[in-house]
C-alpha cells in the first residue's frame, strides 16, 4: 500500500511539473525540489520490509563447531569481567545455602536423578542437591550428575537466584568436560512461546546478545545451528518477569522442545508454584528444584568483619553486637537476604559511614524500612565511594574498570537513573535498550518535533541550493540574491509538509523496527549478496530517481530533447541505485571478536548512519551535475561541476536528515535532546549508564543494560513518581 501510494504521488508531482512554463520554473524550484528529493525518505521503510521477508540457509557442521568455540570464548570474556564488577569473585564470598525444595513443584525423582537405590545416606532415596555459593565446584559437580542436567532455582527477590546462576555458569565454563554445551545466560523478559517458538527465540537472542555469531565465515545461521544441535545450555533468568498466563506456556514449551535438553531456570517461588499448579501448568520435566535458606546472622557478621578496615571496627561494634544479640530483629531479618547484605556493604562499608542509625528500631521498625533506606541511598553512595581519578589527562579507559570515569553529582545521578527506571517500568521492560528510548516521549511530540526539525532543515537546504543553481545559470543581474531570498522564504514550505508527512508515515508504519548495525568495508567473499544488494538498490531507486530527475529537468529547463532527458534520468537513477545497493551491502549486524556493549553499538551505528547518509547524498548530488554536463544541460564542465557540488552538499544534508533520522542512533539522539530539554536525563546519558555499570549499579547483557536488581529498578521508579507528582 505504501509503495504504491509513494509512486502515485511522485508520478502526480512529475505530471504537474510538466505543465509549468519556463518562467514559473525558478519561482517554484525550492518547493518542487524539496518534494522530489523527499521521495527518497520512502526507501528505508521499503528496504526494511524487504529485509524482513528474506530467508537464509543453514550453517554446516564445521561452521557450527567454529561457532561453538567462538561462543564459549565470548561468554567467558563477558562474564569474567562482569563477575568481578559485581563483587562475586571474592575470596570470602557470602555463603548462601541451597537445598532441594520441599514444595510439590518437582518432577518424579527417577526422572530427575536417575534410577538409584540409595541416593544419599540420610535422604533414603530422595533427590539431594545441597550446596553453598562459596563452594561452587561442588554445585557444578552435582548439576552434572543430574539425569537431564536441568535445574530450577527458586527464591524470593534478593535471595541470590541470578547470582547462583551466574556463578554456576562461570564454573561450568572454567572446567568444561567433553561434550559440555556452552552455558549462555538469557533474560526471559518479553518472551511468549505462543508467538515465538523456543528454538526460534533462542536463536534470535543468541544473535542479539552475541552478534559475532552472524559473521559470514560461520554460515548463514550459526545461532540456529547451535540451538538445533544442542550446543548451548540455556540459563534462563526471570521466568517471574513474564505475565501470569505466559509462565505455564513457557514451561510447557520447554518440556516439548526437542532442541533443549539441559537448562537452568530462575524464578520467584510463588510465581513458579502458581505456574506449575495452574490447570494447564506442569513442572519442568526432569529438573531438580532448589531453594535458598535464609542467610545466618553469624555468616553476615563474619562477612562484614572480613571487609572492615581497622579504622572502621569501632563504629561497627554496635551493629555487629545488635545482630548477634537480636537474631530475629528487623535488621537481622533484612540482612537475611544476600541483596541487603550487598546494599549494606555499598552504602555503609565502602563509604566508611557510621551504621549506628540502622539498629535504631524507632527509625527503622521493619526489615522493609531498612531495605528501602539502603536502596534510596545506593546510587549516591556508589558514585561517592568510587570517584574518578584526580587527573583526567592520565586516565585511560581500562586503567580502573570498576571506577567511574567521570564526575557525577550523586543527587543528580540518582534523579536521572530514577527517570530511566521509570521509563523501563512504564514500558514493562527490565532491559534498557538505548534504541527504544524514544518511547519515553509522547507520539505527538515525536511527530511534531521530528517533522519541524527535519522539514525545516531539508526545505531551507534544498531551497537555497536549488535556487542558487538556477540563479548561476541565469544571465540577469541580481538573480542570485533574489533566488536566495526566495529560497529562504519558499524552501521551508515544501520541507515542512514533507517532514511532517514522513514523520507520520514512519510513526504509523506497523512492524518497522530499528536495530543497531555497523559498516563493514571488508570484502566478505559473498559475491551473490553483493550482486543482490546492488540489484535491490537499482530496482528500488531507478524508477523513483528517473521520475525525480524528470521533475527537476523540467523545472530547471535544462533541455527539451527526449534523448537528453532519458540519459539524464538514467544516470541519476543508476548512480542512486548503485549507491543505495553499496550502502546496503556495507550495512552489517554487529560482528567482532568480543561481546558488544551498549556504548560501542551506539558509536558504530552513528558512524554507519551518517557516513551512509553523507555518501548517498554526495553521490546523488554529484550525479545531477555530472548528468547535466553529459547532456550539455549546464553549458559546460564548469557549470556542471558547480551544480554537482551544490547538489552534492545539499544532498548530503538532506539524506543525513531523511535517512539519518531513520537510523537507530539518530532517533536515540533526538530523544536524548528532547528529554534533556525537560531535565529528565543528562546529555551524555550513555556515559552515565556506563559509569553506573562500572560502579555496580547496572549489569550489562550484550548490548543492553539491566539494573543490578529488579528491586533497585522498582524503588528508583517509585522515587521518580513520588518526586514528579
Amino acid at each position: 500500500m505504501l509503495p504504491a501510494a509513494g509512486v502515485v504521488a511522485v508520478a502526480g508531482i512529475g505530471y504537474g511539473l510538466t505543465t509549468l512554463s519556463e518562467s514559473d520554473a525558478a519561482v517554484n524550484w525550492a518547493q518542487l525540489a524539496s518534494v522530489a528529493l523527499g521521495v527518497f525518505a520512502l526507501v528505508p521503510p521499503l528496504v526494511g520490509i524487504w529485509r524482513r521477508r528474506q530467508t537464509g540457509g543453514t550453517s554446516t557442521v564445521e561452521q557450527i563447531d567454529r561457532a561453538e568455540r567462538a561462543l564459549r570464548a565470548l561468554v567467558h570474556e563477558q562474564w569474567r569481567e562482569e563477575i568481578v564488577m559485581r563483587d562475586l569473585d571474592e575470596p570470602a564470598r557470602l555463603p548462601v545455602r541451597w537445598k532441594i525444595s520441599g514444595l510439590d513443584v518437582m518432577d518424579q525423582d527417577e526422572r530427575v536423578d536417575g534410577l538409584r537405590l540409595v541416593r544419599s545416606w540420610f535422604g533414603f532415596g530422595r533427590v539431594r542437591f545441597d550446596g553453598r555459593t562459596d563452594r561452587m565446584p561442588e554445585i557444578a559437580d552435582r548439576f552434572r550428575k543430574l539425569a537431564r542436567r536441568r535445574l530450577v532455582i527458586l527464591g524470593e527477590a534478593g535471595m541470590g537466584k541470578t547470582t547462583l546462576a551466574v556463578l554456576l555458569l562461570r564454573e561450568l565454563l572454567m572446567e568444561p568436560q567433553p561434550g559440555d554445551p556452552v552455558p549462555v545466560l538469557l533474560s526471559m523478559s518479553g518472551w511468549d512461546p505462543a508467538a515465538e517458538p523456543v528454538h526460534r527465540w533462542l536463536g534470535r537472542r543468541l544473535r542479539e546478545n552475541y552478534p559475532a555469531l552472524r559473521a559470514p565465515e560461520l554460515g548463514p545461521d550459526a545461532a540456529r545451528g547451535l540451538v538445533t544441535y544442542r550446543r548451548i545450555l540455556p540459563v534462563l533468568d526471570g521466568l517471574d518477569e513474564l505475565p501470569d498466563t505466559v509462565r505455564p506456556r513457557v514451561i510447557n514449551a520447554l518440556n516439548a522442545a526437542s532442541a533443549v535438553e539441559s537448562l537452568i531456570l530462575t524464578c520467584r517461588t510463588a510465581e513458579y508454584v502458581t505456574a506449575v499448579n495452574l490447570r494447564d501448568g506442569a513442572a519442568l520435566a526432569g529438573a531438580a528444584v532448589i531453594e535458598p535458606r535464609p542467610v545466618k546472622s553469624s555468616d553476615v557478621i563474619a562477612y562484614l568483619r572480613y571487609r572492615l578496615t581497622p579504622g572502621q571496627r569501632a563504629d561497627w561494634a554496635g551493629l555487629l553486637s545488635a545482630l548477634k544479640a537480636d537474631p530475629d530483629g528487623p535488621l537481622s531479618e533484612a540482612l537475611s537476604t544476600p541483596l541487603v547484605v550487598w546494599l549494606l556493604h555499598k552504602v555503609y562499608v565502602e563509604t566508611r559511614a557510621n551504621p549506628a542509625p540502622l539498629f535504631d528500631t524507632d527509625r527503622f521498625p521493619t526489615a522493609a524500612a531498612v531495605t528501602d533506606h539502603l536502596l534510596d541511598n545506593l546510587v549516591q553512595a556508589s558514585f561517592a565511594a568510587t570517584p574518578p581519578d584526580d587527573d583526567p589527562s592520565e586516565r585511560h579507559e581500562h586503567d580502573h574498570p570498576f571506577r567511574s570515569q567521570r564526575s557525577w553529582d550523586p543527587d543528580e545521578a540518582r534523579r536521572w537513573l530514577s527517570f530511566v527506571a521509570h521509563h523501563m517500568s512504564a514500558i514493562g521492560a527490565r532491559d534498557f535498550r538505548w534504541w527504544r528510548l524514544h518511547r519515553a516521549i509522547s507520539r505527538r511530540w515525536s511527530i511534531l518535533v521530528g517533522g519541524v526539525t527535519v522539514g525545516l532543515s531539508v526545505g531551507v537546504t534544498v531551497g537555497l541550493t536549488s535556487d542558487a543553481v538556477v540563479a548561476l545559470r541565469s544571465p540577469h543581474e541580481g538573480s542570485l540574491r533574489d533566488a536566495l531570498l526566495f529560497g529562504l522564504a519558499g524552501g521551508p514550505v515544501g520541507g515542512l509538509v514533507g517532514g511532517l508527512t514522513g514523520g507520520l508515515i514512519l510513526e504509523r508504519l506497523k512492524g518497522y523496527t530499528l536495530e543497531p548495525a555497523y559498516a563493514n568495508l571488508r570484502w566478505r567473499g559473498s559475491v551473490r549478496r553483493f550482486v543482490m544488494q546492488l540489484t535491490l538498490g537499482l530496482v528500488t531507486v531507478l524508477p523513483v530517481g528517473m521520475i525525480a530527475a524528470y521533475a527537476l529537468w523540467r523545472v530547471a529547463g535544462i533541455s527539451s530533447r527526449a534523448d537528453g532527458l532519458i540519459l539524464y534520468a538514467l544516470v541519476i537513477g543508476a548512480i542512486g541505485g548503485v549507491t543505495l545497493g553499496f550502502n546496503r551491502w556495507v550495512t552489517t549486524p554487529l560482528t567482532n571478536d568480543r561481546p558488544q556493549g551498549p556504548l560501542i553499538t551506539l558509536r558504530r551505528d552513528l558512524r554507519l548512519v551518517y557516513g551512509r547518509s553523507l555518501t548517498f547524498g554526495l553521490a546523488l548530488g554529484l550525479a545531477f551535475g555530472f548528468a547535466g554536463t553529459l547532456v550539455n544541460g549546464f553549458s559546460g564542465l564548469l557549470r556542471g561541476a558547480e551544480a554537482g557540488i551544490a547538489f552534492g552538499l545539499a544532498g548530503g544534508v538532506v539524506f543525513t536528515l531523511t535517512f539519518g533520522f531513520t537510523g537507530a542512533s539518530s532517533i536515540y539522539l533526538v530523544a536524548v535532546a528532547m528529554l534533556r530539554a525537560r531535565g529528565r536525563i543528562p546529555l551524555r546519558l550513555m556515559s552515565l549508564l556506563e559509569d553506573a555499570h562500572r560502579v555496580g549499579l547496572l549489569r550489562q547483557v550484550g548490548p543492553v543494560y539491566r539494573f543490578r536488581h529488579e528491586k533497585l529498578q522498582d524503588r528508583l521508579a517509585h522515587l521518580h513518581a513520588h518526586n514528579d507528582s
